[in-house]
């Protein structure tokens, strides 16, 4: 590919566009609007360093949710090896605020890479083609992992009263 560099009127541009919802994105996965602050720099600092020309506003995000993706993973790795035994933790600690749904609770329950699978899916609205170059995977694996993560959000709403089935 050509080597370029992101001029900062690209970037603020790219910012302008797809800022917002990547914050939202992060936010779900880590439960801290502080900390989900911090993870989107580090995104855009890798954007920033990007030595490449992406083609296409699709190409572009799928670049930045991936990109999100492995500053998540690498936040809670260092994190998991700062603190290994914390068996007994309250919703807070686990960085629920007593306000939140059951249903963002339950969402937070599941594991980063289902959260991310069905965000991308149901938010972001991708296929599962865009969503297999996100998470880098087969487009065969994207539909497994997704259905698995459908019913692991299920039963985990269904501890909390909630009937998926039901209508909205």
């Amino acid at each position: 590919m050509k080597e370029a560099v992101l001029t900062q009127a690209d970037f603020e541009a790219i910012y302008d566009r797809f800022g917002v919802r990547l914050r939202q994105y992060i936010r779900h996965q880590v439960h801290d609007p502080d900390l989900a602050a911090d993870l989107l720099q580090e995104t855009c600092l890798r954007l920033l360093r990007l030595r490449f020309q992406v083609r296409g506003e699709r190409e572009l995000a799928a670049y930045l949710y991936r990109t999100a993706y492995s500053v998540i993973v690498d936040h809670f790795r260092r994190e998991r090896r700062t603190r290994r035994f914390h068996l007994f933790r309250t919703p807070e600690q686990h960085g629920f605020p007593r306000e939140t749904t059951d249903v963002e609770r339950a969402f937070g329950r599941l594991n980063s890479k289902e959260r991310t699978l069905l965000w991308l899916a149901y938010v972001e609205e991708m296929n599962h083609s865009e969503i297999s170059i996100v998470m880098d995977v087969g487009v065969g694996s994207v539909k497994v992992l997704l259905y698995r993560a459908r019913k692991r959000l299920a039963a985990r709403l269904e501890e909390y009263g909630i009937n998926p089935e039901d209508p909205v």
